[in-house]
């Protein structure tokens, strides 16, 4: 069974599986090895052995198994075993540590030398033991896998509460770039800490094996450890200590199915609830029991510290088996664990899915400032994480393979851009407000990248799940994680348009036909959130024809509303500091959206719009700029009269007055023919905002 396949909308979970026995390699192979860890691998099947050399460079090729034995396993492989042997003259250290399948197949097992078999995730059926002091042996915990061929850096995902941001350690960052490689495995000292971010002082999950630098480009000596290194990196990077063993093994074994599940949620899935009005989600539990063995399949369900259990019989002529969970759209989660039960009156846990919930669901898109990473010497939006934002997968900002081959369910940090659970500091801010409101969890998917003109999101109509493209990224990603049916997604937040250079007329048809794209394959009312960018290009504050025609989408659009960005003082030319910046942007959408999504009748809240500009009567050297919300209060902050242009005359003054709107004192007499625009001010300024601190949006307007 894979993990990523869906039945009924639902993310089926690679639950892990026990067998009754192992039988040894088929008849006429090679004997089977033996390995420290026999005792701990009583169940499972040897797959594959691997005696590490010293130094290797292995990218993009298999490695030198010395055994391989994939008989068996024709019902596929449930749960995977790890067991790495370190020999001196003193004798052998071992360490063995098994858990949920990480792949589709045992094709999947073994060191990840190509980039699609890249694994960055929590694993949360986790079993370690070992003769090494200091390894905690643990059965049914949760973990924390880095196996890459890639490189990486100490700048985590955010995911290990006292990690490093300067130390490899137990949360490390996968690069874009191959030429290291790193196959590790991290347990948590304490569960709750795999629950979501949460302060400590030192690290909450240390290292249990590691094997690194086996895809270096100049062959170097490979770091090789069990448990945490004493000196140095904690998970062994440049440790390049292989040369002091005579003996360096790491096999590979697992677990033939006992069962097979179809359909489960995963562990911190957000479940999407219908309609943003629905109070709990039925989620399906089903599949077959694959060994004659089996008699029964247990569900056991906790939540709030109360547990209930279900079992379907099950028999040779009757395998299949099938469970609804109901889970409450609130900030409360529920673990799931099946048991199989076998005729000898064993029982055997199947699988885990932790800290499941159900909620909305949000989309992010575009380039650079929809990415809202952390810019240089600015300010973290660490503190406003919560457990109740998350996200899947990884960033569009990594190369095809490794975004299509990280999987799993994380909690959305918003500091970092190519990272495990990206979703931006604006969205981030954004997610925590609206949960918070609402008391329901929210999942934030992005999949933005940074300085791409709107040609590179485009559908391929030939193949809209092309995973080389934009488009196919985002799509595949939302359907691995169960969120790409008709009315799974609530909002789609847009800003793109720096990149476009104030090439409106491309820009605009590209993004009409990407809207019409979104709505075949997330649904025909998705609605749409546009962000007039502060400029395009980047750094050039007076061009404004494409943020007029963002300005106009409505008009042509159903279903779309607009955000500014003129009221943001933390600006830099280009891109936002948190402060000032993107945490106020991200305020700014959780009150949009909560009034236009979550509160009935018309929406209440929008940016400053203006609707018409025209003469007056009684003087010539004035304009006023009627508004579409003429009653709402303005700010005009001094100086921001030089914002105004009216060709052929200078701005003087600048404000507001109830029921008419913005009216500007030129001067001299207006122009014929006359135009005004307003291109708003880079970086801090004076602005016209209202009582939310929402911008005027820019805007060039004939005077009528």
């Amino acid at each position: 069974m894979t993990p990523t396949r869906l039945v009924g909308g639902c993310a089926a979970l690679v639950f892990a599986a026990a067998t009754v026995s192992a039988a040894p390699g088929a008849a006429g192979a090679e004997p089977v090895p033996s390995t420290s860890c026999a005792a701990e691998a009583e169940g499972y099947r040897l797959v594959r052995v691997l005696d590490l050399p010293t130094a290797a460079n292995w990218l993009d090729e298999t490695p030198p198994y010395t055994f391989e034995d994939t008989t068996g396993l024709d019902d596929g492989a449930d749960r995977f075993g790890y067991c790495l042997e370190l020999t001196t003259d003193e004798g052998t250290s071992w360490v063995w540590t098994s858990m949920e399948a990480l792949g589709a197949d045992v094709d999947d097992l073994g060191l990840p030398t190509r980039m699609e078999r890249s694994r960055h995730r929590f694993v949360d059926d986790l079993t370690v033991a070992s003769n090494v002091p200091g390894v905690t042996e643990t059965d049914g915990g949760s973990g924390w896998v880095e196996m890459w061929p890639n490189k990486s850096n100490a700048t985590g995902s955010g995911q290990i509460p006292g990690a490093s941001e300067t130390v490899h350690d137990a949360d490390d960052a996968v690069l874009w770039a191959n030429g290291y490689g790193s196959f590790q495995v991290h347990a948590f000292a304490d569960a709750r800490d795999a629950r979501g971010p949460r302060a400590a002082a030192a690290p909450s999950a240390t290292p249990v094996l590691a094997v690194n630098g086996f895809t270096t480009p100049a062959p170097q000596t490979m770091d090789v450890g069990i448990g945490a290194s004493q000196g140095g990196s904690p998970d062994w990077t440049a440790a390049k200590n292989a040369g002091d063993y005579t003996g360096r093994r790491l096999a590979f074994y697992a677990r033939p199915s006992l069962v097979r599940v179809d359909t489960a949620p995963r562990s911190r899935q957000v479940v999407p609830r219908p309609g943003r009005t629905a109070s709990t989600v039925r989620v399906p539990v089903t599949g077959a029991a694959t060994d004659p063995a089996v008699t029964a399949v247990e569900l056991r369900t906790t939540r709030d510290g109360r547990q209930t259990v279900r079992r379907a019989a099950v028999s040779p002529a009757r395998p299949r088996f099938a469970f609804t969970v109901t889970l409450p759209v609130a900030l409360t989660s529920t673990d799931l664990e099946l048991v199989a039960r076998t005729a000898d009156g064993g029982r055997h846990r199947i699988g885990r899915a932790v800290d499941v919930v159900a909620g909305d669901v949000i989309v992010v898109q575009g380039q650079s400032n929809a990415q809202a990473g952390k810019q240089p010497n600015a300010t973290s939006s660490e503190a406003d994480r919560s457990r109740w934002v998350r996200t899947f997968g990884t960033s569009n900002n990594n190369r095809p393979e490794l975004a299509a081959a990280i999987d799993g369910w994380t909690y959305a940090t918003g500091d970092n851009v190519q990272r495990v659970a990206a979703v931006g500091q604006w969205a981030v801010r954004m997610g925590q407000l609206m949960s918070a409101r609402l008391r329901v969890p929210i999942a934030i998917v992005n999949g933005a990248r940074g300085g791409q003109p709107i040609s590179y999101f485009a559908r391929d109509d030939d193949d809209p799940t092309d995973g080389t493209t934009s488009y196919g990224m985002l799509l595949n990603r939302l359907t691995r994680a169960g969120l790409a049916g008709p009315g799974a997604i609530d909002v789609m937040l847009w800003y793109q348009g720096e990149a476009d250079r104030d090439r409106t007329a491309v820009h605009v048809a590209g993004f009409t036909e990407l809207v019409a794209d979104w709505r075949k394959d997330y649904g025909a009312t998705l609605p749409v959130y546009v962000h007039q960018v502060r400029s395009s290009p980047c750094l050039e504050s007076d061009p404004v024809t494409l943020r007029d025609a963002q300005r106009r989408l409505p008009d042509t659009i159903d279903n779309l509303r607009l955000q500014s960005t003129t009221g943001l003082n933390g600006h830099d030319g280009c891109h936002f500091d948190y402060v000032d910046g993107y945490r106020t942007l991200g305020e700014q959408n959780a009150a949009l959206l909560l009034d236009d999504l979550y509160r009935p009748g018309a929406a209440k809240l929008a940016p400053p719009n203006p609707r018409t500009v025209h003469r007056t009567d009684d003087n010539p050297n004035q304009l006023v700029v009627k508004l579409h919300s003429p009653r709402t209060p303005l700010t005009v902050e001094t100086g921001a009269a030089a914002d105004f242009r009216v060709p052929g005359t200078v701005v003087e003054s600048v404000r507001w007055q109830r029921g008419r709107g913005l009216v500007l004192t030129l001067d001299r007499p207006v122009p014929a023919d006359a135009t005004v625009a307003y291109v708003a001010h880079r970086h801090s300024g004076p602005r016209v905002i209202d009582r939310l601190g929402l911008g005027l949006l820019a805007f060039q307007i004939p005077v009528e």
